[in-house]
């Protein structure tokens, strides 16, 4: 048993120098791993190790961008701090702020370097028409936002990674940081509820969602270029997204008031940050609340919106706009009335046992026109509307009519059926009485 322990112990005894002789051996693969000849940051990382780790995991890493790109100097100095930082060598330490722009478009507006990634090069050329470049390349503010504050430092990652500040659903948080400060934003008379307005709204809840298409800050204001849409311009911003709307729009008198600076376009009617479903409630109501009135969903929610009445309330007696206005509502509530009548008229005969896949086809097509017919309202074309709302009736009549056609139909047959069975019942018994009898005879 003595035996067998000592053995036991003098093999641990060789193990124990076995591993620490392959500890040694992996520890030279990573220092000969980590010299200046297979590592981009070089002796920079000796002393600036927090900053090496974050590189390790940037976008730079990955394509060999290491530290003299930014900041200059000598990487394959490790033991000579003078050397290493010797201005001869390019050095240039810590990136001042406003030099930030230039430092990043020194790489990313060559177009030779740029190619092989597919990345744009008119960045830096963006970002001097943006307010922010503007600020800070023109009149050498530093609070404005240099290309640090939205794409991160030495950690810098790819667009599309979700741990990115500037992926698309991270970028209201991004923009956030700064434009949610009340402090920052008091200093340069700008508000700062933008936010959290658009933290609210249809869009900023869908995106929260993960919906995909939806709007972020970057795709109304562009991201390098980042600028409010002038009066003038907001239909076309809108527009990338809500193309028939914004036709529509061009059809209208609204669209001439807005041409002479009377109204924002789509602003002035849908808001901007706060922007939300818009309800029927924004034809008609000056009364409902701001989260609308209705109870279908369709109805939406009117927070932030101006409604037509507010507007065109006080208009002389003979104008049409409040008139048209009202029967717009009206119209929608009535053709949404009527397919929701249908749906509960499918949803029952259905539960009876009754095929009815025509009908909801019917129903389907009646809701698409629905939908369909709101955007028309911007053109304030009544006839248009009435055209469209006539085919949505039309099509839930069918599907309401389908359905009392089955039930009828299975009501005749029942009664029919019934019928041929009691006439069949008194052949029936009219024959076996009459063969009793030829048997009595």
């Amino acid at each position: 048993m003595t035996r067998i322990f000592h053995g036991l112990r003098a093999a641990g005894a060789r193990l124990a120098v076995f591993a620490a002789v392959a500890l040694v051996a992996l520890a030279g693969d990573a220092l000969a791993g980590d010299s200046p000849a297979n590592d981009v940051t070089g002796g920079c990382g000796i002393c600036h190790g927090a900053e090496r780790v974050k590189h390790a995991l940037s976008v730079h890493a990955s394509v060999d961008v290491g530290c003299v790109a930014c900041h200059g100097g000598d990487v394959t100095v490790t033991d000579d701090k003078d050397r290493a930082h010797a201005k001869d060598k390019g050095f240039r330490g810590v990136v001042a702020r406003k030099d930030v722009p230039l430092a990043c478009g020194g790489c990313h507006e060559d177009v030779r370097k740029m190619r092989p990634f597919a990345l744009r090069t008119d960045a830096l050329a963006a970002y001097r028409t943006s307010h922010h470049g503007r600020a800070v390349l023109e009149r050498g503010e530093t609070d404005a936002a240099v290309c640090t504050d939205c794409h991160g430092v030495h950690d810098l990652r790819r667009v599309r990674d979700p741990l990115s500040p500037a992926n698309r659903l991270n970028v209201p948080a991004t923009c956030g940081r700064c434009h949610g400060d009340p402090v920052l934003m008091k200093r340069h008379g700008l508000p700062s509820n933008a936010p959290a307005e658009y933290a609210k709204s249809v869009h900023g809840r869908r995106l929260a969602d993960g919906e995909p298409g939806v709007p972020s800050c970057a795709d109304c204001h562009d991201a390098h270029a980042a600028t409010p849409a002038g009066a003038t311009e907001v239909a076309n911003v809108c527009g990338n997204c809500h193309a028939e709307p914004r036709d529509r729009f061009r059809e209208s008198p609204h669209f001439a008031a807005s041409k002479n600076g009377r109204m924002k376009q789509c602003v002035t009617c849908h808001g901007n940050h706060a922007i939300t479903h818009p309800g029927y409630a924004l034809f008609d109501s000056v009364e409902e609340s701001a989260t609308g009135g209705a109870s279908n969903e369709n109805a939406g929610d009117n927070g932030g919106a101006t409604r037509c009445l507010d507007c065109h309330a006080a208009d002389a007696p003979e104008s049409r706009a409040p008139q048209v206005a009202r029967a717009f509502g009206a119209s929608l509530r009535e053709a949404d009335r009527a397919i929701r009548e249908a749906e509960l008229a499918v949803v029952r005969v259905a539960a009876a046992g009754y095929f009815v896949d025509e009908e909801r086809e019917f129903l389907a097509r009646a809701r698409r026109g629905l939908v369909a017919a709101v955007p028309l309202t911007h053109a304030c074309n009544a006839s248009q509307v009435d055209s469209a709302l006539s085919r949505v009736h039309s099509l839930a009549q069918y599907a309401t009519e389908g359905c009392q056609k089955k039930v009828r139909q299975d009501r005749d047959r029942r009664i029919f059926g019934s019928a041929a069975g009691g006439v069949l019942l008194l052949v029936s018994a009219f024959l076996s009485l009459r063969r009793r009898m030829k048997g009595k005879l």
